[in-house]
């Protein structure tokens, strides 16, 4: 690839910024123009145009806070492409190009993600070539994830996608890097079990009543979201009056990032890679991986129709957190439905030494849901896991699993051969 100046052209409609007009005095701005891009950004205009998403909406910096509130063409479309063909998971289809635009636009790393992308791409000649005809470059793309890219004046957007998917290998690779995280991300962290007790075993058993324990003592034996309060609470524990509480039930501590994380080595470098941080899977049975919920709150929540995201208080730089609700799915449990999207959540309201929820656990949970739901992954995800369950209390075996078994099966695999009997 070729380094060079940004150079003044025909204004790459594509890719302007929202608002900004194709002509008048932003027509010589390099952004409105042929601007420097970062490799994720280059990916999710490649997936954008090729799927049709428009890429003049709202600004995304701002648009995971409220993408529910946006067009419903934005990411909702036919799984089906002319560029590239989606790929099946037990029978349901899942669209490549926007499973792509959505790890590439809710990724926390999502620098990252693309880089590991396009080492898949380089390793065909006729792709490596097309880059080079299309782009100019600065930083070098095997080891810097800071690479930048410019599209050359005499090209289009439209010209790139026509080209690097008229190379077989492009889609291809693309559609095993997206069926690798849609399997081996987002299908493991939905298919998830309530939090085990490690095994079985007596030390495993008192580690689960001791994170139970802790968390009831933070959050005041009760849960922060949905207000149900724990049916059976000490004696020496006053409960807050009926007018503050939304239900009562029995309580558990739940993982944000699944029990059995560490142990999957495929699960642990596809979380890594999207988080950007070996961090997020080095402390799970703690209270700043555990959140008080109910057994319906907890299947509502692994089925990303629900997180809680924090954000930064202004001049704190980082250490002090605020908490939000995150609303994914408008028909949620009624305890959950009562919390709006956006609404503060408090932690640590009884005792202040036990830590609260991990911001950046939560924030790489809140992502996930992101991505699942603007792909779509979510539903078809929920649908497959319907239909595994419902192969399972059949008790079919044999031809009649199908695809479902088969995909059903692997994971499993996957799961003793990660060194462990305890499910995700």
């Amino acid at each position: 690839m070729e380094n060079g100046p940004s150079q003044p052209g025909t204004p790459a409609l594509e890719i302007l910024r929202p608002g900004l007009s194709p002509s008048g005095s932003h027509e010589n701005h390099v952004f409105n123009t042929n601007p420097v891009l970062s490799l994720a950004d280059v990916f999710r205009h490649i997936t954008a145009k090729a799927a049709g998403i428009d890429i003049n909406h709202p600004d995304p910096d701002t648009l995971p806070d409220g993408w529910l509130h946006a067009p419903a063409n934005i990411f909702k479309t036919n799984a089906e492409s002319e560029y590239v063909e989606s790929f099946e998971y037990s029978g349901h289809r899942i669209s490549v190009l926007h499973l792509v635009y959505a790890l590439l636009t809710y990724g926390l790393q999502p620098n990252i993600l693309a880089l590991e992308l396009l080492k898949k791409q380089l390793k065909d000649r006729k792709v490596r070539d097309l880059m080079r005809t299309f782009f100019r470059m600065k930083g070098r793309p095997m080891n810097d994830q800071d690479l930048q890219l410019q599209l050359k004046i005499a090209h289009t957007w439209g010209a790139v996608v026509d080209g690097l998917f008229g190379v077989a290998a492009f889609g291809q690779e693309m559609k095993g890097w997206a069926s690798k995280y849609f399997a081996g991300l987002l299908v493991p962290i939905v298919a998830a079990k309530g939090t085990p007790s490690s095994n079985g075993t007596a030390t495993g058993n008192r580690t689960q009543a001791a994170l139970r324990e802790l968390c009831l003592k933070r959050d005041g034996h009760m849960t922060v979201i949905g207000r149900v309060w724990n049916r059976f609470w000490p004696k020496d524990v006053v409960p807050p009056p009926r007018t503050e509480l939304w239900d009562y039930g029995a309580l558990k501590a739940c993982h944000i990032i699944p029990h059995g994380s560490p142990e999957s080595l495929n699960l642990r470098e596809l979380l890594v890679n999207f988080s950007g941080d070996s961090f997020i899977v080095d402390m799970i049975n703690h209270t700043s991986n555990a959140l008080m919920l109910t057994t319906q709150f907890h299947s509502s929540f692994r089925r990303f129709e629900w997180s809680i995201e924090a954000k930064p208080v202004d001049g704190n730089e980082g250490d002090n957190w605020k908490y939000v609700f995150r609303k994914f799915n408008p028909y949620l449990p009624r305890a959950l439905d009562q919390h709006a999207d956006g609404e503060e959540v408090l932690f640590g309201g009884k005792d202040g030494n036990i830590p609260s929820p991990n911001p950046e656990l939560l924030n790489v949970y809140t992502a996930l849901a992101r991505v699942a739901n603007a792909s779509g992954a979510a539903e078809a995800i929920d649908l497959i896991l319907r239909d595994e369950e419902e192969m399972r209390e059949r008790g079919l075996t044999g031809r009649s699993w199908g695809k479902v078994g088969q995909n059903y099966l692997v994971r499993q695999l996957e799961r003793l051969s990660a060194g462990g009997q305890t499910p995700l």
